[in-house]
């Protein structure tokens, strides 16, 4: 199947040619592909989605839980308990614990891997057959990205849904408690040296107890915000992705000709001292322009995710409930908060973006070298040597 076809590569590597080389599709030859590489590289490319969204997901949920409490911090609390990341990071170990920092991390461990594979063979598919992006600043590459959002939004809403309500599980009693002090007694912002602890003991009772109450479809509480959000966040990351990384090779190639000065003594040294330069310009080029996308992509749509998790945090209790939609939550965000309040959690959230970007580069090409060291496969992936990579969601 086709699907799974990674975008065409030069055919001569060692060619003058620049170092973005546009993508030529040759669907003919894709065809004549062995049916068995092909089953190959996609388990190979789930085998590293997979380790990809696990140490990334594992190093990045402490920032997630600071953003996320960040984004939906009760705006009638005194400012006093308005506190900046590493104080709410520090507030959080001492009043709930260590084992707080990864409640509800079950689901995105699962999601995240399978996004990850779906997201990668979508782009890959799409770009290639359909929008034929070039490696540069080509809007065909957000185009080719932003295909599968549908399809991801069906995997990740109920993951984020899930993933909020743990997250927020341990304070929402304390909200509502801190809410009916204010007029009364003026909220001191004080930490108690007792541990809070919420109504859910893990993501599953949290699903269960959620749907026994209000059926499936609360599950995808927020579905159609987080939907859009996916769309806008896959398709900034591939079109910023590209660019950034033919914008790095060049800079990096560019140095590496100017910090030269090494005479070769024939042309076929020179060309292998080419290629060697080509890939190690690659090589950084590659984790730096992931990094780089990721911040750019969660900066871009940092809006989006704060409506989500408005909307999705809100807490859900009770036999019938008024769920408040994603334009409510904006007006509220925006009366109460304004427009510092569609970036609260910005900054961890950046941070995160290139931690966990970084990681989970290492742990695909690991999982990927891996693969073909245990002679599981002898090819590249799907993707190459200059394959995307895992992107941050």
């Amino acid at each position: 199947m086709n699907a799974t076809a990674a975008p065409a590569r030069p055919a001569n590597p060692s060619s003058s040619a620049s170092p973005c080389q546009p993508i030529q599709s040759n669907p003919s030859n894709a065809a004549e592909l062995p049916t068995q590489s092909l089953s190959f590289h996609l388990g190979e490319e789930a085998i590293g989605g997979f380790a990809a969204g696990v140490v990334g997901t594992l190093l990045g949920f402490p920032l997630d839980l600071v953003k996320t409490r960040m984004q939906t911090q009760d705006v009638s609390s005194s400012p006093k308990s308005k506190l900046s990341p590493l104080s709410l990071l520090r507030h959080i170990l001492k009043t709930e614990g260590v084992s707080s920092l990864y409640k509800g991390v079950g689901p995105p461990l699962l999601s995240l891997s399978i996004v990850n594979t779906l997201s990668f063979t979508s782009y890959s598919y799409f770009r290639q057959n359909h929008f034929h992006g070039t490696d540069e600043w080509d809007y065909r590459n957000a185009l080719s990205g932003m295909m599968g959002a549908p399809l991801f939004g069906l995997v990740t809403t109920p993951e984020n849904f899930l993933k909020t309500q743990m997250q927020l599980d341990n304070v929402q009693d304390e909200r509502a408690r801190i809410r009916k002090k204010i007029g009364q007694v003026e909220y001191s912002g004080s930490e108690s040296t007792q541990k809070l602890r919420g109504r859910f003991s893990g993501s599953w009772h949290c699903a269960k107890t959620l749907v026994s109450s209000h059926g499936l479809t609360v599950l995808y509480t927020g579905h159609v915000i987080n939907t859009i959000r996916e769309a806008a966040f896959v398709g900034m990351y591939f079109y910023c992705y590209e660019g950034y990384k033919c914008e790095f090779k060049r800079l990096i190639s560019t140095a590496e000709k100017l910090s030269g000065g090494v005479s070769y003594s024939s042309s076929a040294d020179s060309a292998c001292e080419s290629n060697v330069c080509e890939s190690y310009a690659a090589s950084l080029a590659i984790p730096m322009a992931g990094g780089c996308a990721g911040a750019t992509s969660w900066a871009f749509t940092f809006p989006l995710d704060c409506m989500r998790a408005g909307v999705q945090g809100q807490p859900i209790s009770g036999e019938h409930i008024h769920k408040q939609g994603a334009l409510e939550t904006l007006k509220q965000l925006w009366q109460t908060k304004g427009i510092t309040g569609l970036y609260a959690g910005v900054g961890p959230s950046i941070a995160r973006a290139f931690l966990v970007s970084g990681s989970r580069f290492s742990a695909y090409e690991g999982a990927l070298a891996l693969c073909r060291w245990s002679g599981l496969s002898s090819g590249k992936g799907k993707y190459g040597e200059e394959g995307a990579g895992p992107y941050d969601d």
